[in-house]
């Protein structure tokens, strides 16, 4: 019988990858809450810095039992760490594309009592265009809700949720002339992603930190084609991280 064949009771069955990728999910959960120092060696994490991060491999555990962070492993670390690093910085921390929240859970573990402004539609993904966008259609990622988001972040305090399309969503919500030490994107498309640097990086403190996902991912190339146009003009590189991440770091002046 084929990984699709319909089950006896009516309803088709799952895909073997995808019952495969839930067991390894299950697997390493466990792991991770209950042999922590096989998950470490498994993931040879052994002798790296993350290996004692209790904190962060706690939130890590927390993140893969909600399904709520589609993020390998190492770009949560790196959202972390980075976001982590800027905290004697001046400046709020801000993110578009929440989509369920799991990488704004991340910023709240470091933002302390600081704001953390969150823009997304909740509604799926606006409007694509082939040419720019991959295989991404308008609606995608539509399985989300303010309320929902609204309800797993409650506990943090000064965080702020609005809704509608990014930077329109934006106008007259944050405080007049704020800044940010710590910008995260998750956009997926061209134009939502550019015009995002178009608001954000004036808004970036210097020293600041501007990250986003998907940069290096080659089924999203409009990630990529948005910050080279952007950044073109600017003296700030963009550098590429592990896995599918970007970061640049704003200069002075």
């Amino acid at each position: 019988m084929s990984a699709t064949s319909s089950a006896k009771d009516g309803f088709q069955a799952e895909p073997l990858d995808f019952k495969t990728m839930r067991l390894k999910k299950k697997l390493l959960l466990w792991l991770l809450r209950n042999r922590r120092s096989t998950f470490l060696k498994l993931r040879r994490l052994n002798g790296l810095e993350i290996s004692q991060d209790n904190v962060f491999l706690d939130l890590h555990a927390e993140l893969l039992a909600s399904d709520r962070v589609a993020q390998t492993l190492a770009e949560r670390y790196n959202l972390y760490s980075l976001a982590r690093s800027v905290s004697r910085l001046p400046g709020a921390l801000a993110e578009a594309g929440v989509y369920r929240g799991g990488s704004a859970r991340i910023l709240c573990a470091v933002k302390q009592d600081d704001p953390l402004y969150l823009f997304d539609t909740f509604e799926g993904m606006p409007q694509t265009n082939a040419a720019t966008d991959g295989g991404f259609r308008t609606g995608d990622f539509a399985d989300t809700g303010f309320e929902d988001v609204k309800n797993y972040l409650s506990r943090f305090p000064n965080v702020h949720i609005y809704k509608g399309i990014f930077p329109d969503s934006a106008v007259g919500k944050e405080p007049a002339n704020q800044q940010y030490r710590f910008v995260h994107l998750d956009l997926d498309i061209y134009e939502s992603t550019f015009k995002s640097l178009e608001f954000f990086y004036p808004r970036v403190v210097a020293g600041g930190i501007i990250v986003s996902h998907d940069y290096s991912n080659l089924t999203v190339p409009g990630v990529k084609k948005a910050f080279t146009d952007f950044f073109e003009d600017k003296r700030e590189p963009v550098i590429a991280l592990w896995d599918t991440q970007c970061v640049v770091v704003k200069l002075a002046g």
